[in-house]
């Protein structure tokens, strides 16, 4: 039986088989076989009377209406696919039989899907072929008909094409057997509004819609949609879109009561072939736009084209002009000689313009005459000046305008002496310099078939302002031929006279204006030359850089004149000094410097470096008096090894002379490779001192006592610093104090030993070792003063330590009042305000100390430890000291002597009277965890004692 099952071709086929085999084994009278056909049911085979359909339990079993009989279920891939009845008592292999039935049920519905899927992928490769094969949509909508009727019933079939512009629908195909009145394809139809069709509702909502009859009814009715002509009974619908995704149209099929309705596999077929039919049709629409498209485009491109070659022709003749016209142009800033002008012009006019004959007339105001420099004609000669008649060319002397003659207007004698043949047409234009009307331009023909028109007017009229320029140009010649000669003799006059400014400016440039010395820019070239030629194997030179030293004080106190003295009178002396062929400059300000060639040793340079500083030992007479002026010089001696530029060389010997001024100025220093190497550890050092400012630590305050003469309590502390580095040790204040100042370093260093310090006395205080009456000394730099900021950091310092202002005093040298006289007064007169004292220190050293006390207000004078030394043994430090007791108390000032090192010193200061001493003779400066608190106490008992 499954050899036999497998030959059967349809289900029917099957089933009658599988009847016949249950009949011959003879247990069946009657039976049946029941296939499913979509959702509906359908006899395949019958025997006898047992054709009832049988009823479906819980469990998918079968069973009979009526007692006898029973139903098998035809199941495949857990699908019921038919049944299998039958009246009686049913044989045992029923269920065999059953089972191969269901299977070729099963193939038979594979097969029937499997050639429907054939048949769809045909019909979807035929529309989308259509779009290729039809020109027109016309064309293809009847063939698209015919292949939607292969997939189902399409007797009820149309397209609707959207207009987005427009908003409007068309029915391009339309075939309906029920409509009476189906739309004419050329109609267009509203897609909104109270008439608009189920079509235009659909493309509306953009979705695919399946609709019953009563559906339909209910749609018109809440859509305000027009009803059909004939109601269906099914209307099933897709909208159209691009491949872009833009709606396009829609496809609609309907069916009416006496036909099939669509099943389930249908209906999706239907939308899957609407998006094929879309997309061809999208095709062919986009064809036909493009095809509309691309024959505007070429019937504008033919308009343009005959245009651009209207264009092309014109402008080859406008190029033609214009190089005509240009090279008249050039023609007239030749230097040609006037004939030869007008007759080049001629020839090229001829190219424009019919201008075989042609002539240029001249009016001599002065002597009311008309002259010919130019006149080619073909019957008449060469014309002769001649007095003004009625001619033509009078008529555009006369108005001024050009003239054009037709033939008619031509008349015998006109022309003046042309041998009587007339011209048949005649065009003259007045010739102008500038507003000055010089004469007339005219051509003229003598053939019928030639005349003028006002294009050759213009041409003519161009020609005439090239003419004017070239008289114009002629004329001007003569005068400029006149004022070359005169501008000849002027250049030679100028030049002279500019040779020799240029020769001052080019000395002014290379030399200082006060000394006429070279100046830096001079000496840099000459410093780099001889460098070269050193390197080159030339001979060796050194270079000096002198600096006088206080010439600020000179100049500030007799005055810049007195100081341009000054600078004149070191340059001579400087000069005076050197051999003929040596180079001295001045740098600038105080600042000179000399190339001495020659050099071959450090003996002979030092020779010359003894005798420049002897020289500023004699006094120079300024404004009357003797001041003396010394200088501080730098002698670096030029050296392959070391260096390898020039400028290097000037800058070892700003140093040397640098440190000549660290050593007391007033002589000389060479500089060595031992300089080189503290000038290396100095860079070195500052870098150090900036890291010492960031950490704490190194920067320690030390404290010295002041004692008070009388009673030998103690009355205060001088604040010192001292710089303990981790790898160099302490370092003396007389080498890294110098260096703050030059780097700018002093003020942060000022600041953080006033921190310090009042910290420490606010700790000495809360530590009950110090009262209020004890006052603490701190040195303060003159480059405070250019802080703003300063007096406000001062007080919060105060109001942070809770410290009373007046145990703060800080010490002013008189450095700081040279350099920022004015400043100076403004600061301490805010420290003042805040209830800081401020004391002189080294008073008695400098050059103004009695000016200074005048003109600032001080509360504490310091006497400079230099007198205190020779107090015991020199006379005259003994008077001094006494004076300057003297002065403070009638100045109200209090006293502080340094330098207290001897019983003998202590004993002729509190014979003197003076307030307060400090020295090693009480304690050596210390760490404040080194202060000897005890001893300072033993010396108030030994001094109440000695009393």
């Amino acid at each position: 039986m499954k050899s036999t099952a497998e030959y059967l071709e349809t289900p029917e086929q099957a089933a009658e088989q599988a009847l016949a085999l249950l009949r011959q084994a003879g247990g069946l009278t009657a039976a049946a076989v029941w296939g499913r056909i979509g959702m509906a049911w359908q006899r395949l085979a019958c025997l006898g009377a047992a054709d009832t359909l049988p009823e479906a339990d819980a469990l998918g079993n079968g069973r009979l209406p009526g007692p006898d009989g029973g139903a098998l279920a035809l199941r495949a891939a857990d699908k019921t696919l038919g049944w299998l009845v039958w009246r009686g008592q049913a044989p045992a292999w029923t269920a065999g039989v059953a089972s191969l039935l269901a299977g070729h049920l099963h193939c038979a519905m594979l097969r029937a899907e499997q050639a429907a899927a054939r048949a769809a992928n045909e019909t979807m490769l035929e529309i989308s072929l259509l779009a290729g094969e039809s020109a027109t949509p016309e064309r293809m909508l009847p063939r698209l008909h015919r292949l939607m009727s292969r997939l189902m019933d399409a007797s009820n079939f149309y397209i609707a094409l959207y207009d987005e512009d427009s908003a409007t629908l068309r029915f391009p195909f339309y075939l309906d057997t029920r409509d009476p009145a189906p739309p004419d394809a050329d109609s267009v139809f509203p897609l909104n509004g109270a008439n608009a069709s189920l079509a235009a509702w659909l493309i509306r909502g953009g979705k695919p819609m399946v609709l019953s009859a009563e559906r339909i009814l209910e749609v018109c009715r809440q859509q305000g949609l027009a009803h059909p002509a004939q109601l269906p009974a099914f209307w099933m619908g897709a909208p159209m879109v691009n491949v872009g995704g833009a709606l396009i149209g829609a496809v609609v099929l309907q069916l009416y009561e006496d036909q099939t309705p669509f099943t389930s596999a249908e209906q999706l077929l239907f939308m899957f072939a609407a998006r094929h039919v879309g997309f061809a049709l999208d095709r062919v629409l986009y064809r036909g736009q493009l095809e509309r498209q691309v024959w505007l485009r070429t019937s504008e491109l033919e308009g343009a084209n005959a245009r651009l070659r209207a264009e092309v022709s014109s402008r080859k003749r406008a190029e033609k002009f214009q190089d005509v016209l240009f090279r008249i142009a050039e023609l007239s800033n030749t230097s040609l000689s006037l004939e030869a002008f007008l007759s080049g012009l001629h020839r090229l006019l001829n190219e424009m313009v019919a201008a075989r004959n042609c002539l240029v007339a001249l009016y001599d105001t002065v002597n009311d005459r008309i002259s010919f420099p130019y006149c080619s004609d073909e019957y008449s000669p060469p014309l002769q000046p001649r007095k003004p008649g009625k001619g033509f060319i009078e008529q555009v002397l006369h108005s001024g305008r050009p003239l054009l003659v037709d033939p008619s207007s031509a008349l015998p004698g006109q022309m003046g002496g042309d041998g009587g043949v007339n011209p048949k047409s005649w065009l003259g234009v007045p010739l102008y310099c500038g507003h000055e009307l010089l004469g007339v331009l005219a051509v003229q023909s003598y053939e019928s078939d030639v005349t003028y028109n006002f294009r050759d007017q213009e041409v003519l009229e161009f020609v005439a302002n090239n003419i004017g320029a070239a008289l114009a140009r002629v004329r001007a010649l003569e005068g400029l031929q006149q004022a070359y000669a005169e501008l000849e003799q002027r250049v030679r006059e100028r030049t002279g006279e500019l040779d020799a400014v240029n020769a001052q400016l080019e000395f002014d440039s290379l030399h200082d204006p006060l000394t006429k010395l070279p100046n830096r820019t001079y000496f840099a070239k000459a410093l780099r030359r001889a460098w070269d030629e050193y390197t080159d194997g030339g001979d060796r030179f050194a270079v000096v850089f002198i600096d006088l030293d206080r010439f600020k004080l000179v100049n500030d106190t007799l005055g810049h004149l007195a100081g341009d003295h000054l600078l004149f009178e070191a340059g001579a002396r400087i000069r005076s000094c050197l051999r003929h062929y040596d180079f001295l400059a001045r740098l600038g300000g105080d600042e000179f410097a000399v190339l001495m060639f020659g050099m071959d040793s450090v003996d002979e340079c030092e020779v010359i470096a003894r005798r420049i500083v002897s020289e500023f030992e004699r006094p120079v007479i300024l404004a009357g008096r003797e001041v003396f002026s010394t200088s501080s010089v730098g002698v670096v001696l030029a050296d392959r090894e070391h260096y390898h530029k020039a400028d290097d060389l000037l800058r070892d010997a700003d140093h040397a002379m640098y440190c000549t001024k660290q050593q007391g100025r007033q002589g000389y220093t060479l500089f060595s490779h031992q300089l080189r190497i503290d000038q290396a550890d100095q860079l070195a050092l500052e870098s150090e001192l900036r890291r010492a400012l960031e950490e704490e630590g190194q920067l320690v305050p030390y404290y010295q006592p002041f004692i008070e003469a009388k009673t030998g309590k103690l009355v205060g502390f001088e604040t010192l610093v001292r710089w303990l580095h981790p790898q160099r040790g302490l370092i003396s204040p007389g080498i890294f104090l110098p260096m703050a100042e030059e780097s700018g370093l002093i003020t942060r260093l000022d600041r953080y030993m006033i921190n310090a310090a009042c910290a420490q006395l606010q700790a000495w205080r809360s530590q009950g070792q110090v009262g209020e009456e004890i006052a603490l000394h701190i040195n303060l730099s003159s480059a405070n003063f250019h802080d703003p900021d300063l007096v406000r950091w001062i007080g919060e310092r105060i109001a942070h330590y809770q410290l009373p202002p007046a145990m703060l005093h800080l010490e002013i040298t008189e450095s700081a009042l040279i350099d920022q006289p004015e400043t100076a007064a403004t600061v301490m007169q805010a420290l003042h305000g805040l209830g800081v004292k401020l004391a002189l220190d080294d008073f008695g050293t400098g050059y103004s100390a009695l000016s200074y006390l005048h003109r600032y207000r001080f509360d504490v004078l310091k006497i400079d430890q230099s007198f205190v030394f020779d107090l015991d043994h020199k006379e005259e430090s003994a008077a001094i000291v006494r004076a300057i007791l003297a002065l403070a108390r009638a100045l109200d000032l209090d006293v502080v002597a340094e330098g207290v090192e001897t019983a003998s010193q202590l004993a002729m200061l509190q014979e003197m009277g003076c307030g307060k001493l400090q020295g090693f003779y009480f304690a050596a400066p210390a760490p404040e965890w080194g202060i000897d608190w005890a001893r300072l106490a033993r010396f108030e008992q030994e001094i109440r004692c000695a009393a």
